[in-house]
Order: C-alpha cells, then structure tokens, then sequence
C-alpha cells in the first residue's frame, strides 16, 4: 500500500548561519603555497581550475595569498585537482579536527546519498569535543542521513539538540531546519504532532527576511508530508505545488522526486488515478537516476500498489518484487510492512486467500513488532476481509475487533473510519444490515478532517 512520506531527502548545503548572522563569510586559513602545488601536480593552468565558476584572478589571488578562500571555493579548487580538502588547510597533521572541513565533508556525503558514511563521519567528529556551533551542524546533519536510513528516534533527537544551539545563538534560518528535521522524524514515528510542527518550521522560514527560498521549499515539502500523512489530501497538493513552483527546486533533483512522490498519492487518494500514476512514474525515474535505493523501493510500492488498483496485476507484482528485494538488500525493517502489506492486497485482488493472509500476517508481526499501529490496523482489516471472503465469519469479526483496537489507539481520523467502512461492507454482504448502519454511522463520527491525528500512510521515508 501507499506508504509516509519521504522525509526530506533535501541533499543541499545545510546554512551556516541566519539571515540576521550571515554577514560576509570568513575565508579560511590555508597553507601556504597548497594551492600552486596542487595545480602544478595536477598540470592545470589558472583557466583550467577556474573554469566558468569563478575568476582566473580570484584563484591567483587565492594561490599568492592575496585572499582567503571559502569554503565552496576550496571544495572547487580540491575536485578539481585532486586533492582532500586537508591538503590544502594549516595544521592539518595526524589527528587535527579542522571544523569547516568536516563539515564539507560531511555535506558532500549527505549529496552523494551515502548516508551511513554520514553517520560514521558525524560520530568520529563529536568525539572529538569540536567547539559548540560545530557540534550542533554536525548533529543536524547527521539528524537528516538517520532519517533517510530509517531511523527516526535517532534523528529526531540530534535534531532537537542542534536547535537548541541555534535558538540560543539567534540562527533563526539553521532553526528552522532543524524544526524541519523533527517534523519529518515525527512524522515517521507517527506523532500527531508532525503536523504542527512542520508548520512551525515554515512559519520560522517565512519571518526572515529576505526568506530563504530554498529552505522554503524544502519545508514545504516537508509540510506537505505531513498532511499526506494525516489524509488532508488537498492540503498536501496545495503545499507541494507551492514547492515545486519555487524556482530553486528543481535543481535538486532529489527533493523534486520526493514531491513527484508525494503528489502522487495525494492524487490517488482524491480519485485522480492518472494523475497519481503519472507523478509516481516520475518519481521512479529520477530516483532510478540517482541510484537512490531505498527511495526506489518507496517509488516502486507505490507505482505497484496503483497497478493493484488499476487491475494491472502483473506489473503491480514485478515492481513490488523489486521493491521487496532492494529492502532486503539494504537490510531495513521500518516501513518493509508496507510492502508486504501491497503484496498482501495484490494477492487478494488475485483471489489467492492463502498467499493474501500469510503476507498480511507477515506485514502485522513486523508492524507490531516495529510498533506500527496504523499499519497493524490495515493487517487486520484486510485479515479480516479475507477471513469474510472465506466465509470465516467468527474470524472476521474477530480481526476487524482487533483492527478497531489499533486504529482507535491512534485517534479519532482517516484511519478508524475505513476500518469502520470496511467493516460495514463486509456485515452488509452478510445480510446483518443493522450492524452494518451502525458501523457506517461510526465512520461519520470517527472522520475529523481539521485534526492531524497519528496516522500511517505510506510513501516512504528517507
């Protein structure tokens, strides 16, 4: 079934400051004559390191000490000559922690997608006592690689610890960040309170002036997650056109996917089926470009989940086989339930009543496990249908009390009422068209369009 949204994924530099603490940055302290030697080893001229990006001036300027460079100038000057980044910075021996570099370390990984390395990086770094500020980037953006790797608590906590540096340091756009960050964990972790938060987030980014576009848009998407997450369908297609009508987020072609994505199932869940398979498809494709694995996986659930939907039972089963094994190979657990709970309804669509339970029983066990309630209720739902279709009456009323239980565990919302419609679907089909008017009347009750509430749908995560 359609599964969270991403979170994020946003893989830009995370800022450096506010708008109010920006300033002119400082350059940084190099070693003398770094730069020529690199270029002299390299064989470049001026021009050739330069290229289109920046002066041939500028980088002599930078090779005979006539300016310090930043640090996306030395980034430059490192690519383009092969050389680490510590190569060129003073006291660079064994064993020195040079904050900016880690820090530029630690983004390029975030953009390259190796998330682990993040982790790794982050952790090797605050256990060198860095000073406060690098201490808290560093937890930022190791908060957003836990995220994309599944691991929300985790994430959400390293958020948390950097804001709290920055709301005392007066950075109100690194703040606004890292609310985005706890949004996005909350919201995989089914907090009811994802919503708001998010919505924090956005309203911090809006009070800076000039606003910080990028980050605009990347907390909208953020937002629009969140909705997705708590079915205010139309609200979340309100925030990702928003976002992808922002001019600087099509450059990043990983954020635009995660919109592809959660468009799509907006538009599905509003009945627009075309429009869903269209935007998934998109979704794919960019995320198959990136070699974005897990995102992959998230894409092609719900491309097959659609095909389920559509009657396209072949291809729906070939892209939630890949979807299934790259979880697999990736070794995560959180949200596979997810997938099997796709499979599960394929093959019930298939008529195959054995091979339905037994996947929707796997997809319970690890939602239950996991301490996914939303999932667990769906398990149960479709547990219980199968269990009607079998003629298994006592068994299905025995999974939709179980379905009831979990789903109201989360609140009144989307969830509890599709239990309830289910339920009365299979009672009415029964004949018991009492019972059935009850449940139906307890759908209407259990709908709160205006309330967030802990729900789980399901695009993907980071």
């Amino acid at each position: 079934m359609p599964r969270a949204p991403e979170t994020d994924g946003s893989r830009g530099r995370g800022k450096a400051t506010s708008g109010r603490r920006r300033g002119r940055r400082r350059g940084l302290e190099i070693r003398p004559g770094s730069v020529k030697q690199a270029r002299a080893q390299a064989g470049l001229s001026l021009g050739q390191v330069a290229r289109e990006d920046i002066s041939r001036t500028a980088i002599y300027f930078v090779e005979t000490g006539k300016a310090k460079p930043s640090m996306e100038t030395l980034q430059l000057i490192a690519d383009r000559t092969g050389q680490p980044i510590e190569f060129f910075l003073t006291g660079s021996g064994d064993g020195y922690f040079h904050p900016a570099a880690k820090i530029a370390e630690l983004e390029r990984l975030l953009v390259t997608g190796e998330n682990a390395s993040v982790v790794a990086v982050a952790e090797a770094a605050l256990n060198q006592s860095p000073d406060a500020e690098t201490e808290a980037r560093v937890r930022l953006l190791a908060s957003l690689a836990y995220l994309r790797l599944a691991q929300p608590v985790v994430g959400r906590r390293l958020a948390a610890a950097a804001r709290a540096y920055f709301e005392q340091a007066g950075d109100v756009e690194t703040t606004a960040e890292c609310l985005g960050n706890e949004a996005s964990a909350a919201m995989l972790m089914d907090d009811p309170g994802a919503v708001t938060l998010a919505e924090g987030a956005l309203a911090t980014c809006r009070a800076i002036k000039p606003m910080p576009q990028v980050l605009e848009s990347r907390l909208l998407l953020v937002l629009g997650n969140t909705l997705v997450t708590a079915h205010r369908w139309q609200e979340a297609i309100a925030r990702y056109e928003e976002a992808v009508s922002t001019a600087d987020v099509v450059q990043d072609l990983h954020r635009l996917s995660l919109l592809y994505s959660g468009l799509s199932l907006a538009h599905q869940e509003t009945g627009q089926i075309g429009e869903a398979t269209r935007y998934a498809q998109k979704a794919l494709t960019i995320h198959e470009t990136l070699n974005d694995r897990l995102s992959q996986a998230r894409s092609l659930n719900n491309l097959g989940y659609m095909l389920v939907k559509l009657g396209e039972f072949a291809s729906a089963r070939r892209h939630l086989d890949r979807a299934i094994g790259i979880f697999e190979e990736q070794g995560v657990e959180t949200r596979k339930s997810d997938i099997l709970m796709s499979v599960a309804e394929l093959e019930f669509a298939e008529r195959d009543l054995e091979r339905a339970s037994e996947r929707a029983g796997q997809a319970l066990e690890l939602a239950t496990r996991l301490g996914g309630s939303g999932t667990a209720s769906e398990a149960h739902t479709l547990l219980g249908r199968i269990a009607a279709s079998a003629g298994r009456e006592a068994e299905a009323d025995q999974e939709f009390a179980a379905a009831l239980s979990a789903a109201e565990a989360a609140g009144l919302g989307p969830r509890l009422m599709q239990v309830h419609e289910a339920y009365a679907e299979v009672l009415e089909a029964r004949g018991d068209l009492a019972a059935a008017n009850r449940h139906l009347k307890h759908a209407l009750g259990a709908y709160r369009p205006a309330a967030p509430g802990a729900l789980e749908s399901r695009i993907a995560i980071a």
